[in-house]
This record gives C-alpha cells, structure tokens and sequence, in this order.
C-alpha cells in the first residue's frame, strides 16, 4: 500500500518512514515538506493514502477534493480536533495506532476491511463493512437521541443505515415512523428460543422498517422496547447474536445504536461491539463530574477486555463553554460543539424541526482518528 505524508517536520517525517516500513513492510511511505513536491508525486503515481499535515490547512477545497477522488485523505494532527471538517490523525500516536488509524482510513474510502496474512503482513482485502456507531450520553438531558437519529438521518443521505433503540425508555417515536407493530422485544424472544441465524434473519426481515417521516433521507429502523420492563430480558448473548446476523446477513453500511448509559453487562457488550462510542455532553461542571466518572469505567473495561477498544469521540451539544474542556476531552476526538437550539421566529422549537436543522445545516462526522 502506498502512502504520501506531507509534514514540514522533516525529523518527524523521517523517524515515522523508518520505524513504520520496518515494522509494515507492507505500507511504502512516500514523504514532502512542501505541497509544490507532493503535486508533482500524485501527478506521476497513485497514492492508496494521503496524509496532509494540520498546518496545510489552507489549501483549497477544491485541491482536496480533487485528492479524495484518488486516494484516502485525512490531516495529521497534534492535537485532537478535527481540521476542516476532514478525516483527522493524530499523529503524536505509535506506530501501531498509526498503522490501524490508516487502515480505517483507507477501509472508509473502498469499503473493505484490511487484514494481516499470517506470512508477514501483507494485506488482503475481504468483503465490505459493516460500521457500529454507539450514541451514548453522559448525562441526562445531553441530547444523545436527537444527535444519534440526526447522524443517521445525514449518513442515510448516501449510505444504507440501520438505526436501533437500545434504550430503557425509548425515543424513536419521536423521530421515526412506520406501520410495523413489531419491536426488539420480538427479537428477544426468538433469541430466548432454540433459534438459527436464518429464523434470526427471516424476523429482522419483519422488524425492520423504512422511516416514513423524514424527507430528506430513508432510515431504517428497529423500533425500541414495547414495555420497560422488556429490557430485563435483553442479555449479552441476545445482543451480540442480533448484531452477528445484521452484520453478516444484511449489507447495511453503517448500524447506529442509541443507547442508555447504564453500567452493566449490556453496557460493557455494546461498548466491545462498537467500531465507534460518540459521547454527547453540555458543557455544565456537572457534566465534567460525570464524564470522568464515565472515563474510569471505559478504563475498567480497557483492562478486562483483551479486544481493542472502539475510539471515542465527544460532542458538546447545547454548549455554552467549559473551562476545563481539554481535560474533559482528553484522549477524544472533539466532532463539534453545538449552541443551543434557536429558531428565527422565537416560537417553541420541536424535536423535528432539531431534527431537520441538525441533519442538514450541521456537519457532524464520525471521521478516523
């Protein structure tokens, strides 16, 4: 696999070339600490990746987008804010984090997942992708809901999407509508049986619905629990069976999970399913308080877990400024911070209509960090 890195740091250029095609024999690292010498590469060869530095940022749109045509394109950072809405690495990271951040990188732009052989780490390709994305909240009342139906509705726009309702009280009435009576407690109980993967697979063809009320995009969906005490009967196993067949039954490109914050064994199996957790947060000092309340949990589960973690991402929403955001933030990537909601006629704001505002006018992007 080839890469560019465009990075004016010359001695950090240099040590990530030697020490990244000594460990990957598979990647070549081609690297410039000048734009004028990066054209003039991509103009002779084809690049499966490049990396532009943070401080190129100003280099026009249309440059890049004509880039991100060819080849998978992210920024290098030193910090961990997305720059210009663009695919952001930080770069201050090993050399294994380097190499996994590339692969999703470059997973993203074709679809298709990125294997180690057994021989010496040459890469295969297998069969398209499907990504989890887990909306959890911090605290009550962060909008976790809005902002997890809103992604899905923007992301639908161009993918297939699979919403799900995981939680205790579910919202997905207000945002979604279809005719079908059947929920994830129907799944549940075919889950609680002698089941096969196709008895699995025939049901979710019955339970999945295509959104009926939003205009610009077509969601589908599983509806939430029918009664709060369904819950109860959700294990570990139910859950992670469920996402096995939609996985490898469906062709979704992206499954977004709306989910409770609730320590537990579901908690802890959603977070291990999960390619991606989106933490929604205000900007009170409570809810600092209970993010690093948050945070020690997630390294609880670090160390009990041998799988890797999913990366964490934190959007501030109905923000009005922290003093302590870097720390509240640390180890995330910040997607955003949104103001509180406000409508030029002043009259009273409905779930839909932050809907509609959030799904068109706001970039929110789960982007590979």
């Amino acid at each position: 696999m080839r890469v560019l890195i465009l990075d004016s740091n010359v001695d950090y250029t240099q040590r990530l070339k030697h020490y990244f095609e000594k460990k990957y024999s598979s990647f070549q690292l081609s690297i410039c600490d000048n734009y004028d010498a990066a054209k003039k590469l991509m103009d002779d060869e084809k690049f499966d990746i490049v990396l532009f530095d943070s401080l190129f940022d100003e280099i026009d749109e249309e440059k890049i987008d004509n880039i991100k045509k060819h080849s998978a394109f992210a920024y290098l950072a030193s910090t961990n804010e997305i720059v210009n809405d663009q695919d952001t690495i930080y770069k201050y990271r090993s050399i294994t984090e380097l190499y996994n951040r590339m692969c999703k990188l470059y997973e993203k732009k074709t679809n298709r997942v990125i294997l180690q052989n057994k021989n010496g780490g040459e890469i295969d390709e297998t069969e398209e992708i499907t990504e989890i994305i887990t909306f959890l909240p911090v605290h009550g009342g962060a909008g976790s809901s809005t902002m997890a139906a809103a992604y899905a509705i923007k992301l639908a726009k161009e993918h297939s999407v699979l919403y799900i309702n995981l939680e205790q009280r579910p919202s997905d009435s207000v945002f979604f509508k279809s005719d079908t009576k059947k929920s994830i407690t129907d799944i549940i109980a075919i889950l609680k049986t002698k089941y096969t993967d196709s008895s699995v697979y025939k049901l979710l063809k019955e339970v999945i619905d295509e959104d009926r009320q939003q205009q610009y995009s077509k969601v589908s969906f599983i509806k939430g629990y029918k009664n709060i005490l369904d819950c109860c009967s959700m294990t570990e196993q139910c859950l992670g069976a469920m996402l096995k067949v939609l996985k490898e039954k469906f062709d979704y490109r992206y499954i977004i999970i709306d989910s409770d914050y609730i320590v537990g064994g579901i908690m802890q199996k959603t977070i291990e399913l999960s390619d991606k957790l989106v933490f929604v947060i205000s900007g009170s000092d409570l809810s600092s308080i209970k993010m690093n309340q948050m945070r020690r949990y997630l390294d609880v589960i670090k160390r009990e877990t041998e799988e890797e973690m999913p990366d964490n991402y934190i959007l501030f929403n109905q923000y009005y400024g922290m003093d302590n955001e870097a720390e509240v933030s640390k180890d995330m990537v910040v997607l955003g911070r949104l103001a509180r909601y406000r409508t030029d006629d002043k009259s009273r704001i409905t779930s839909q209509k932050i809907i509609d505002i959030l799904s068109t006018a706001v970039h929110i992007q789960v982007s590979t960090t």
